[in-house]
């Protein structure tokens, strides 16, 4: 009887401490956006959905779910303004909580890339892209240059054609001597 009572508790403070949680992680900050348009010094304001998917219900996005969105919160950001009553850094008379001021350190700092793209995700913000998409950039799209034997391997050129006629061509040498 102890082990099930002991039990039945455990379960309902895991169950309890998953909606506390759970309610955390849901909630919006619908300051966020313009906070992190100033931080960014961005001449636009970013879309919820660059943390949030989109849901039917427009008014209360859901959890942060994107793969920015994650990023920064492994990197310091938190789902609501600082509760200790600490404004943050102050931008054009605005306030910038200081965890997206840290997460976006950190974001530069370890040169974050959420969609693998080859664009660092603040530098595709910065140009008004979407961190979360894959637009196909690479970091550098020109060809290298090739040298060597690698100049006759090019589209359309065939290296065996050239051995051949580098053949025939000895051939043709040797008959004539």
């Amino acid at each position: 009887m102890n082990r099930l009572r002991l039990g039945t508790i455990g379960s309902a403070i895991a169950i309890a401490a998953g909606f506390i949680c759970a309610g955390s992680i849901a909630q919006a900050s619908p300051s966020y956006p313009s906070q992190l348009r100033d931080a960014l010094g961005l001449a636009y304001t970013p879309s919820c959905m660059l943390c949030h998917s989109p849901t039917a219900d427009a008014a209360a996005p859901g959890p942060v779910d994107t793969p920015f969105g994650r990023s920064m919160v492994a990197r310091g950001l938190s789902g609501e303004p600082n509760p200790d009553g600490d404004a943050g850094t102050t931008v054009d008379a605005g306030a910038i909580d200081p965890t997206i001021l840290a997460a976006l350190a950190a974001m530069r700092r370890d040169g974050v890339d959420s969609d693998g793209d080859g664009a660092q995700d603040l530098d595709e913000l910065s140009w008004g892209a979407d961190p979360n998409v894959f637009d196909g950039f690479h970091s550098n799209p020109v060809a290298p240059p090739h040298y060597g034997c690698e100049m006759g391997r090019r589209r359309g050129s065939n290296g065996a054609v050239w051995f051949i006629l580098l053949g025939i061509a000895t051939m043709a040498a040797r008959r004539r001597g």
